[in-house]
């Protein structure tokens, strides 16, 4: 026969059933108890957090929510990226071409610019295609350094 002095052992002690039991504290009467064990209880609250981690899991991966997250960005986000950053360059020359041109009209009208310069401006102002773009020196350079950079991050 055991004596009560002696040590439970771990499961054991963790299978002993405890009445959990919830009153009214006005009529002290008891509105809801149930009999739970310590190895039941924290086995019930470990199955509710795998239950809401995998469905937050499930929603961050299945919803635009992803984007959001630090080093995680799709190939074809990566892409519209670097169409953006070379149509912002070519809209960039663009302007500054335009605004070179006004400038000079304006130094026309104002009689401070020569009208041969016109022809000048007149051949900057070709438009600029996806083609010509591709092989220049600034757009190897933003590739190569927008590439270092995410990889470094990932």
């Amino acid at each position: 026969m055991k004596k009560k002095h002696e040590k439970l052992s771990f499961w054991h002690r963790a299978r002993i059933k405890y009445k959990l039991f919830i009153l009214n504290q006005n009529t002290l009467e008891e509105m809801f108890s149930f009999r739970i064990s310590w190895l039941s209880g924290c086995m019930t609250i470990f199955a509710f957090a795998v239950f809401f981690i995998t469905l937050t899991s499930v929603v961050i991966i299945n919803t635009p929510i992803r984007n959001y997250l630090p080093g995680y960005i799709d190939s074809e986000v990566r892409q519209e990226i670097i169409e953006n950053a070379i149509k912002t360059d070519s809209l960039q020359q663009i302007i500054h071409v335009q605004s070179q041109y006004i400038e000079n009209i304006t130094g026309i009208l104002n009689g401070t610019s020569p009208i041969a310069k016109i022809t000048e401006i007149d051949s900057l102002d070709t438009p600029v295609t996806m083609d010509d773009l591709k092989n220049s020196d600034a757009l190897k350079e933003f590739i190569q350094h927008y590439e270092e950079e995410h990889q470094i991050t990932e």
